[in-house]
């Protein structure tokens, strides 16, 4: 109940304002877009090791349209000081050629023919205090937990983000306010979050808020990162009548922090993040074994502008482990670790029209069975065509 009563005040608040400026709200609504695809080949060839069986071969799949395949960006200006923000995004839950551990090389290839869904990426209502210096945002935002995705860099930088980067993404509603601090050569902007805790990595159904809060230091060039956040996940549910039988997980504190920098020189840029997290007894909550849920990775690109406004040439580093629970042949805990170098390609055939390349080598495995450990080794060949409008 507090953070439903939390998060209705603060509208409430907002829209106080916004009564107010029905009449000077008048204008245009801008309306932009994101299209991410079509892939025009996607190739994969590698080995498999599946509970100790070997395998190995190469297969395709062939071109698609896949997630966030196409995404609006749509905002109003209610008036000077307030706006609404909207960006549907359309595609399907396709993954390309994309390996799946634990499976044979191929096995995991999914449909990309399916029923297209919608989803939002942004849902907000904004509004700044001029007087104080600060931005106020209240709805379904992604957080800037780590910069690769909730900057949403990655879209503009390589057509499949790594492992790290959808390991660590934290989608929520809730209230972000945002100041930005000045000390002479030093800028540090600040933003708070009061959300519901859904983070697309854990569960919840409770009243209690989760909060993060971010900041963005920068002085002399160098722009470094940061983000800790933190609440409870778990059920708290009475059922007064009914024949539910089932395990209620008692509320469980979860953490969550990382920290990054980039700097830019001439023709070059570079970017790292480091990420981690624990969730109190997620693992095998109702059962015999519980365990605490661990997430813990980092990634570093190189960008280097070989023709500028035409050619960008990058290298990704990526690391991500994380403990997980598996089902199959036993409900056991294992470990999964991902490691992926990636070349690519960005070259500008014309104003916000790119052809991307894309070149994966990855090595991922867990410890499903000790002694017969899953894992896949292989090569990805990928391009696509994103166009920004």
């Amino acid at each position: 109940m507090r953070k439903l009563v939390s998060i209705a005040g603060c509208a409430a608040f907002c829209l106080a304002f916004a009564v107010r400026s029905s009449a000077e709200g008048e204008g245009l609504v801008k309306i932009g877009g994101h299209m991410k695809g079509p892939v025009l080949f996607d190739t994969v060839k590698g080995r498999a090791v599946v509970n100790g069986v070997k395998t190995k071969g190469s297969y395709s799949a062939g071109s698609y349209f896949g997630a966030h395949a196409f995404i609006m960006y749509v905002s109003k200006d209610i008036n000077d000081t307030m706006s609404v923000h909207c960006a549907p995004d359309f595609g399907n839950a396709g993954a390309g050629a994309t390996p799946v551990l634990g499976t044979q090389l191929g096995e995991g290839l999914k449909t990309t023919a399916g029923t297209p869904t919608l989803k939002f990426n942004e849902l907000t209502f904004n509004m700044n205090v001029p007087a104080y210096g600060v931005q106020m945002r209240a709805g379904y935002m992604s957080l800037p937990f780590i910069q690769d995705y909730g900057k949403e860099l990655f879209w503009h930088e390589e057509h499949n983000a790594g492992k790290f980067t959808l390991g660590n993404a934290w989608h929520d509603t809730g209230i972000e306010i945002y100041k930005s601090l000045e000390a002479g050569p030093v800028s540090l902007p600040l933003s708070f979050y009061v959300v519901n805790g859904n983070a697309s990595s854990n569960r919840d159904n409770n009243n209690s808020p989760a909060y993060m809060l971010h900041a963005e230091p920068e002085f002399a060039g160098v722009k470094a990162f940061g983000s800790v956040g933190g609440g409870m996940w778990g059920d708290k549910v009475v059922m007064s009548t009914g024949g539910f039988t089932g395990y209620m997980n008692p509320k469980k504190r979860f953490m969550r922090w990382s920290y990054g920098a980039a700097y830019s020189y001439k023709r070059f840029t570079i970017r790292g993040e480091a990420a981690s997290g624990k969730w109190d007894d997620n693992l095998f909550a109702g059962k015999a074994q519980e365990a605490n849920k661990l997430t813990y990775g980092y990634y570093g690109k190189i960008f280097y502008t070989v023709v500028p406004g035409r050619l960008t040439a990058m290298y990704h580093y990526d690391r991500y482990k994380a403990k997980v629970e598996a089902t199959s042949p036993n409900n056991h805990v294992i470990k999964e670790k991902y490691k992926t170098n990636t070349v690519g390609l960005q070259y500008e055939m014309a104003p916000a029209a790119t052809l991307i390349f894309q070149y994966d080598v990855g090595d991922w495995k867990n410890d499903d069975v000790p002694g017969k450990e899953d894992s896949v080794v292989f090569t990805r060949a990928l391009a696509s065509l994103r166009v920004t409008f």
